[in-house]
């Protein structure tokens, strides 16, 4: 319930979040609306060109196919009518017509050609900041369905044969839309496809449901083809598939799921003009029009897939994270070879647990997040007064949250080190190496109802190699000591499963150098050794990769957004005790991390049992 309530609270804020994304610098960053289509994007074209009489206004709205504001309306502009004559097409304008077809028919409606026609002749033209809504072909495809109902049984051999030839004809003339709207250079095109026609209450009750879906499916496949065609040829313009038709199956049997009571049946009664009690419980307005609560949904899915790139990019924190848990399994390792107790020649076996939070601030179009961690490690250290080495293997829980997105990160590693010492000098070191799960990733998408799912691996390596000098000052031993390391970590792509835009991830690889200073001090308290250490740490070098996204089966481009070292410059404050516990040396310690955009906070508890 709580994941469902975080959804529909994201889903609420989506036109919002739009429009303060609208004035970010990204590539999807949006100036103006530029929309061609039919009924379903209609915002009273054809009520004014029908002089105010279709459709019949009340019961739709103000001249919608609807009882409210279409989707287009949505999706944070005020685009004027194209139908009015002296509307300026500068600005963000909307041509389409109810009942439109997708060809070049002059008749009325105007076909959807030549309402791109139109709009030319009247001096329109497309930038790089426009975004172009196309929305088309359910007519083509009522119309042909009709002409074959009222075949004579003889002739209704072959149905789908009959509608081919028109579905193909509305896929051409969709694939010229988009192809010469993006040859005069608008900088991205929003392409809509058909939702599951046979489903809606116009055809879900007859014969004709099986070719209604059989001729939706058909045109959505190869408009998909044809675009995935077309997109490589066009660079300079972001051509998306909007799959509406993916949601349309779990829409219909699951309507509570999304706020809705019904997904199948009609709120008006077209004959009588009777309205439901409760439009905003229903999917559908008419036979085929969503209600004004159904183009509220597709609105918010659209962000889905309008905003890909900047809802992707909370997907930094994986390598972050992994990232991170590097660099602390290797810092664990050096601490134990540069306190000031004299080495002892001899074996040992030490293991210990820990737990961890973190909280990273919001950086740019990535969320805030926040971790919990759980772990524990075993190993064996052996030499002798000035030479010693060991290996550490090492697991490690995180659940890990980051606006929208979650998932949960399992580690095992490894880590081999060793270290020089003679009198109050000291040198160490530690190579390691750990395989990642990233399991139960989850993004919540705009859309209440639907979440993203996905499953992937890492493999993270680094190197640490520390120095530092003990002085003793009254009873008190202070060591300063600095420190660089390496650490890469590759996260391996993925893509998400699930009924909104499946954003599909490239490979990422966070890699970095980092220089430390610290000066830590040791003293004896009642028996009981303690220690503080304070310090500083830093990038020196960031050669991480952005991370990239697109978006699967969809000829949409893949986007980059690129993140720095998520601490920044970092300062380190570290504390603890030991003391024996039977044969058993115990400390208890703390370490935190506070950074320019992150803070982290371990405790832990290490036993070292001497062998020999």
């Amino acid at each position: 319930m709580n994941r469902f309530l975080r959804g529909a609270a994201l889903g609420a804020l989506t036109l919002a979040a739009a429009t303060a994304l609208a004035s970010a610098a990204s590539a999807q960053t949006y100036n103006r609306l530029v929309v061609f289509g039919d009924s379903l994007s209609d915002n009273g074209n054809l009520y004014a060109a029908s002089f105010n009489t279709q459709p019949q206004s009340p019961p739709y709205f103000q001249g919608r196919f609807s009882n409210g504001p279409v989707f287009t309306e949505l999706l944070g502009f005020n685009a004027l009518r194209g139908a009015i004559s002296t509307s300026s097409v500068t600005g963000s304008v909307n041509f389409a017509y109810g009942g439109s077809r997708t060809d070049n028919v002059v008749a009325f409606p105007p076909g959807m050609r030549q309402q791109l026609t139109t709009y030319l002749g009247r001096g329109g033209t497309f930038g790089s900041g426009d975004l172009v809504s196309i929305l088309g072909g359910a007519n083509n495809i009522f119309q042909s369905i009709g002409a074959f109902a009222v075949l004579p049984p003889t002739s209704q051999g072959n149905p789908t044969g009959f509608v081919d030839p028109t579905i193909r004809a509305a896929v051409a003339d969709m694939n010229f839309l988009v192809n010469d709207v993006a040859s005069r250079g608008a900088g991205t095109i929003l392409v809509t496809n058909l939702p599951r026609l046979g489903l809606t209450p116009q055809f879900r009750p007859t014969p004709l449901a099986a070719l209604a879906d059989y001729a939706g499916g058909q045109f959505n496949s190869q408009l998909q083809n044809a675009l995935l065609t077309l997109a490589p040829t066009r660079p300079n313009t972001n051509i998306i598939l909007f799959d509406l038709a993916k949601v349309s199956d779990v829409l219909a049997a699951n309507p509570g799921r999304f706020g809705l009571t019904d997904a199948t049946s009609q709120c008006l009664n077209t004959t009588t003009g009777a309205v439901c009690a409760n439009p905003d419980g229903f999917l559908y307005w008419d036979g085929v029009h969503p209600t004004a609560a159904g183009h509220r949904l597709i609105a918010t899915l659209a962000s889905d897939y309008l905003y890909y790139g900047d809802r992707a990019a909370s997907s930094t924190i994986q390598g972050e994270t992994a990232f991170r848990h590097r660099e602390d399994a290797m810092d664990g390792a050096t601490a134990r070879l540069s306190g000031r107790d004299a080495w002892q020649a001899g074996t040992t076996i030490v293991g210990g647990v820990m737990y961890d939070t973190a909280d990273i601030d919001q950086r740019g179009f990535a969320s805030a997040g926040e971790t919990t961690s759980y772990g524990g490690n075993v190993g064996l250290e052996s030499g002798t007064e000035s030479l010693r080495f060991g290996v550490t293997g090492a697991w490690r829980v995180a659940d890990v949250t980051a606006g929208a997105t979650s998932f949960q990160l399992q580690t095992l590693s490894l880590d081999l080190y060793g270290g020089w010492r003679s009198g109050n000098v000291f040198v160490n070191g530690v190579v390691g190496v750990a395989s990642e799960d990233f399991n139960d990733i989850n993004r919540f998408s705009a859309l209440p109802g639907l979440e993203q799912t996905g499953t992937t691996r890492g493999f993270s390596s680094g190197a640490r190699v520390q120095a530092g000098v003990w002085f003793d000052a009254g009873g008190i031993a202070i060591s300063p000591r600095v420190a660089v390391a390496y650490v890469s970590s590759d996260i391996e792509g993925y893509t998400e499963q699930g009924f909104a835009a499946s954003y599909e991830y490239r490979d990422r690889e966070v890699k970095g150098i980092t220089g430390e200073v610290a000066l830590r001090a040791e003293g004896d308290v009642g028996g009981f050794g303690v220690h503080v250490e304070g310090g500083y740490r830093d990038s020196l070098d960031d050669s991480s990769q952005a991370v990239r996204v697109g978006i699967a089966g969809n000829p949409a481009q893949v986007l980059s957004r690129r993140f720095d070292d998520p601490f920044g410059g970092s300062f380190l404050a570290s504390a603890g005790v030991s003391g024996q516990m039977g044969p058993f040396d115990l400390e208890i310690g703390y370490r935190g991390r506070f950074g320019d955009s992150a803070d982290s906070h371990t405790g832990g508890i290490t036993l070292t049992l001497p062998l020999s």
